[in-house]
């Protein structure tokens, strides 16, 4: 067989089993996208509608979508979730708290999206979320503050509606602007 003849055979070879990688099924993931997923660690994940899998931060993030109810979180198996690309960080639920970090005294009000609006003062911080404010506010670690963006600063109370915030997103897929689930 002369070098030519094998090379091309080689070739082919190489093409046909890249071609079968391609074509073969891949693993079926037990779970939907708009699910909340773990593996074997304590991370939880929102299961995008996009196919990326967000990491809730914190647990009192978690806490301002879900509570402290962890019971429709889905365990699936680590290579599962591997398969599943990182796509970002979950940020609170808009209107659930107030956040601020500890290395700033200026507390923040979540919009939609995970745009912050600065509570300029006390006597705002009462009119949208009543006389036990201060209860409401939650630190965001310096690292995962990142994860939002600076809003307008608010100048008056009628600029956010707690309850119109917290409407706008009832799910995270709307909070992060993703496609509606089909299930």
């Amino acid at each position: 067989m002369t070098d030519v003849n094998f090379m091309k055979k080689l070739m082919m070879f190489a093409a046909a089993a890249i071609f079968l990688a391609y074509a073969m099924p891949t693993h079926a993931l037990s779970v939907q996208p708009n699910t909340l997923i773990k593996g074997s660690g304590a991370a939880v994940y929102y299961y995008a509608t996009n196919g990326k899998r967000l990491v809730f931060p914190t647990e009192k993030t978690y806490a301002s979508w879900y509570g402290n109810d962890y019971s429709k979180v889905v365990k699936i198996s680590d290579s599962d979730l591997s398969s599943i690309p990182l796509g970002g960080n979950v940020t609170y639920r808009p209107g659930s708290k107030l956040v601020k970090i500890t290395t700033d005294p200026k507390v923040y009000a979540v919009s939609k999206g995970g745009y912050l609006r600065w509570v300029k003062d006390e006597a705002m911080a009462v009119t949208l979320y009543g006389s036990d404010w201060s209860k409401k506010v939650d630190d965001v670690p310096d690292a995962f503050f990142t994860n939002y963006q600076y809003g307008t600063n608010l100048q008056n109370s009628i600029e956010f509606n707690v309850a119109n915030e917290l409407a706008s997103a009832t799910a995270i897929w709307q909070d992060k602007g993703l496609p509606a689930p089909t299930n």
